[in-house]
């Protein structure tokens, strides 16, 4: 199994919520050639392969183009709502993410994380992967708190790292390293109720804000960050001798960069469900997501991310 990281063209500038919105529209430019670059705020893929079958790749990725979200900014003036909003989702296909590795890698762009498995531990991932196309949840490309395993769709990182939960080989300091953590101000996220005070245009034009401080209404977004992970992976192989036992690195041919190796096949394979909620509520909550997809949330939602999960399936967390 591998983990694919690819950087965006710039880093995205996270210091304030209006440096963030003007670096990734500036990013949604950036072309390699003549055509869009892919990862504009950049992205992880995975590839499975269980002996000697053929590898299979995934990505989550949104059905929306970069119109809509303009759409969505310019006209419909949302802004950083977007961070909460599920949207209708798809996985990349293998020839689009074929397509674009090796000049990817090639330009420095890519950069991976090789995990060996054994036989169980691999079986294990391919029925996890057969489970989550069959119940569609590639059909919903989640918000930044959306939790795969809890039956809420995911963005490509939650998606990519929940391989690793099912096999419980996602340690705490691994978890740390990858996560980015944001104090929102609810005053710049719009809901049902009220529109947020800034919008995307108004960021485009200068306006901006402080992320919130601990006084403030404000809500806390910890999530996965693409760009995170291909740093740890570079900051990994700058120190090579500090390696861990169970880790190792190759030539990743057509890469400027080399693959990390980490070798779990020593690891025991785990024996529980891979979702927190049995298959009736899961199925449940699955369609309760699908079914919202793109609209805003109430400020209920937005303060307590369960509650309508609560009150409809009585699974309260």
């Amino acid at each position: 199994m591998e983990l694919i990281f690819y950087r965006a063209p710039a880093p995205l500038n996270w210091s304030t919520p209006g440096n963030l919105v003007r670096s990734t529209f500036k990013n949604l430019k950036f072309k390699i050639g003549d055509r869009p670059y892919p990862h504009s705020i950049s992205h992880v893929n995975v590839r499975l392969q269980c002996g000697k079958k053929t590898s299979l790749y995934r990505g989550m990725t949104s059905k929306k183009s970069n119109f809509s979200y303009a759409w969505d900014f310019v006209i419909e003036g949302k802004a950083l709502d977007t961070f909460l909003i599920n949207v209708k989702g798809r996985f990349y296909t293998e020839k689009e993410i074929r397509t674009w590795l090796p000049t990817l890698k090639a330009q420095g762009y890519v950069r991976s994380l090789k995990v060996l498995l054994n036989e169980s531990q691999c079986s294990r991932a391919e029925r996890y992967l057969s489970l989550y196309e069959n119940l569609g949840l590639q059909n919903i490309y989640g918000g930044l708190r959306s939790l795969p395993l809890q039956g809420e769709g995911a963005g490509c990182a939650a998606f990519a790292v929940s391989f690793l939960q099912i096999l419980d080989l996602f340690p705490s300091e691994l978890d740390e390293y990858w996560k980015r953590r944001l104090y929102v101000p609810l005053e710049i996220l719009s809901t049902q109720e009220r529109s947020a005070r800034i919008g995307a245009i108004g960021y485009m034009r200068g306006k901006d804000r402080l992320w919130a401080q601990p006084s403030e209404k404000h809500i806390i977004l910890d999530f996965w960050d693409p760009e995170r992970m291909f740093q740890w992976q570079a900051q990994m192989l700058s120190q090579k001798a500090k390696l861990p036992v169970y880790m190792s690195w190759e030539q990743d041919p057509g890469n400027v960069f080399e693959r990390l190796v980490w070798d779990a096949r020593s690891y025991p394979t785990p024996m529980t469900y891979f979702f927190q909620f049995r298959r009736g509520i899961l199925e449940k909550t699955v369609n309760y997501h699908i079914k919202n997809r793109e609209r805003l949330l109430t400020q209920e939602e937005v303060l307590d991310r369960s509650s309508q999960v609560c009150r409809n399936f009585s699974v309260c967390r």
